[in-house]
């Protein structure tokens, strides 16, 4: 597995439309309902080209020969009173290879550029009950809270947020 930043999403964009469909149709609540459809994959993945662009924010993936398996990126806070955190949003791993270190890798490498850019404080959050919740706890994230009723499910349920922070050196 090779995980790297990217700079612009063209050359892997079909790989990161697939993951990005594939983890939203498996019942992940990363901001989309099932079923995805394809120009809203491609929408939102132009969106992220921009913000890049613009130096808002930096995307990791993590690739298996040439197939994107997993995907995280870092929102650098630009408010003037936030210069020092970034915001991890979007860990996707395939269904396929959870379990097999893609995420803790991707967390690994948003947290190093988080160090190298001078941010010290990362936040994130994740559906409570997500398998996702062990690994940031693993990662040495702290639970800051839980926000009821945050996002709605493919089944229309409202399900409650947990809020993580982590003090970077």
């Amino acid at each position: 597995m090779d995980v790297q930043e990217i700079y612009t999403t063209t050359e892997v964009e079909q790989g990161l439309i697939e993951l990005l469909i594939e983890c939203v149709n498996d019942g992940a609540s990363i901001g989309f309902l099932p079923p995805l459809k394809k120009v809203e994959a491609i929408s939102y993945w132009h969106s992220v080209e921009e913000e890049i662009a613009k130096g808002e924010r930096r995307l990791f993936i993590a690739k298996q020969g040439e197939k994107v398996v997993g995907v995280v990126q870092l929102a650098l806070c630009q408010k003037a009173n936030g210069s020092h955190r970034a915001e991890i949003e979007k860990l996707m791993v395939l269904p396929q290879q959870r379990g097999n270190g893609v995420g803790r890798a991707l967390m690994d490498c948003a947290e190093k550029m988080a160090v190298k850019l001078g941010r010290s404080l990362l936040v994130l959050d994740t559906r409570k009950g997500d398998v996702a919740a062990k690994l940031y706890t693993a990662l040495g994230f702290q639970l800051a809270g839980e926000i009821p009723a945050f996002a709605m499910s493919a089944a229309g349920q409202l399900d409650a947020t947990l809020l993580f922070y982590k003090q970077l050196p």
